[in-house]
């Protein structure tokens, strides 16, 4: 699809596979994740010292996105369906636009409480609220952009151009966390949680105002089509990658959660210092996810399965790194090789779970991908917060091992994975090179 188009007329579509490239639909789609990524690392890396300065237990830091992460499990297969149906561009520019809100109230919330206008239970329940908004309404973004994608491109090219999404995440955790100390270190911590509302809001209206998009939505939702999209989830074809994402994402959340606990406590810090601490060991995971999804992983050419088995393999070694370490150079070095696993295993769950289905049915798999990969944030807050704080700071770490070398046995063994890629023929219309 060229980057302007002359208004088609009624009643004519352009056709459902018009090719994307890295043109301007890529780069609307880049900075929308861009912003989500930035925003999130931003957002945890002042966290566990805002709690601290807020007088709440550290395991609030998990609890606070855990109802958010719930909602985004339950609200993502919707948000996928209803983009098949009404189109990709506004589900995307909705999401945008409920990021902006939960940001905006979020920072609201901090505000009121280091006021002491909120304190102790009301505080953490209106602060778990606000970010719930981002659960509800901003999960739409993520599977209305991942199904633009696949509309637009062949199974044969589709992780590498998802790859290119979620090196957009990607890009946002590699910068936001810098600009985010420089910025809590001059104006405060809850400084840049305004500032990505801002950018949020203004991304919400560049998507919904410029992103092109003449694909015809389905003229009618058939009968039970909920239900036959919701039973994707034991369908053979893609069961097996939805379970290691789900694995994927208990480990993201631990140990994204307690990372920032982990290092204040290792390197005896706290507040503006322990967020520039915790902002330097995000910014490097997110550099290195980034490196390998840029740079590594259009030239070693492995498939899915490979992929997921190398990523687990890497994190794994990545966290045993990380349990040892006990200087900021050693977690430094501990979260560059997490970052190389993640920016392995990402693309390889998410690139052959799309592979895996029909054109059709691209929307609400999309929709349970992004679903899978945050429905760990519900748990890992038991994992994470309540066993740092009960049992000690390296046993989630030893927990997320052990189920690693699980995720990695699983990938290479697991015969669902070997034939999920055996569908129909890839389109005909090749996409244009970038």
């Amino acid at each position: 699809m060229p980057d302007s188009q002359s208004p088609l007329p009624e009643g004519v579509h352009a056709d459902s596979r018009a090719p994307i490239g890295r043109n301007r639909q890529f780069r609307l789609l880049f900075i929308c994740l861009l912003v989500i990524g930035a925003g999130n690392s931003m957002l945890l890396a002042v966290a566990p010292p805002l709690v601290r300065e807020l007088g709440l237990a550290d395991s609030s830091v998990g609890w606070i996105f855990s109802l958010s992460a719930l909602l985004w499990v339950l609200m993502s297969p919707g948000w996928g369906r209803l983009s098949d149906r009404i189109g990709r561009k506004p589900v995307a520019a909705l999401g945008l636009g409920a990021y902006a809100v939960s940001m905006g109230s979020f920072g609201f919330v901090v505000m009121l409480g280091q006021a002491g206008w909120l304190t102790g239970f009301w505080l953490f329940t209106w602060l778990m609220l606000a970010r719930a908004i981002f659960g509800a309404f901003g999960s739409a973004s993520s599977p209305a952009a991942q199904a633009y994608i696949a509309d637009r491109t062949t199974r044969m090219e589709r992780t590498e151009q998802l790859a290119g999404l979620t090196a957009a995440f990607a890009m946002g955790q590699a910068f936001g966390p810098a600009i985010c100390a420089a910025l809590a270190a001059k104006f405060g911590l809850v400084f840049p949680i305004w500032l990505i509302a801002v950018l949020a809001a203004c991304a919400s209206f560049a998507i919904w105002r410029f992103l092109p998009e003449n694909t015809p939505p389905k003229a009618e939702r058939a009968r039970g089509e909920r239900k036959a999209s919701l039973s994707l989830v034991t369908d053979k074809r893609l069961s097996a990658y939805l379970i290691y994402a789900f694995a994927l994402s208990v480990v993201a959340g631990v140990t994204v959660q307690i990372f920032g606990l982990f290092t204040m406590d290792r390197l005896n810090a706290s507040g503006e210092q322990g967020a520039e601490l915790t902002a330097a060991g995000f910014m490097v995971n997110a550099l290195a996810l980034l490196a390998t999804q840029m740079a590594i992983l259009p030239r070693i050419r492995l498939g899915p399965r490979g992929l997921m088995a190398w990523g687990a393999g890497l994190l794994a070694l990545g966290v045993g790194v990380q349990i040892i370490s006990d200087t900021l150079a050693a977690l430094l070095v501990a979260q560059a090789v997490q970052g190389l696993g993640a920016g392995l295993a990402r693309p390889g769950f998410a690139g052959g779970a799309s592979v895996a289905v029909r054109p059709e049915e691209q929307g609400s798999a999309a929709g349970l991908v992004v679903a899978a990969n945050g429905a760990g944030f519900v748990f890992s807050p038991l994992i994470g917060g309540v066993v740092y704080e009960t049992v000690g700071m390296n046993a989630p770490l030893i927990i997320m091992l052990v189920l690693l070398v699980g995720m990695m046995i699983f990938a290479l063994r697991s015969r669902r994975l070997r034939d999920a890629v055996t569908i129909d023929a890839p389109p005909t219309e090749p996409m244009p090179p970038s």
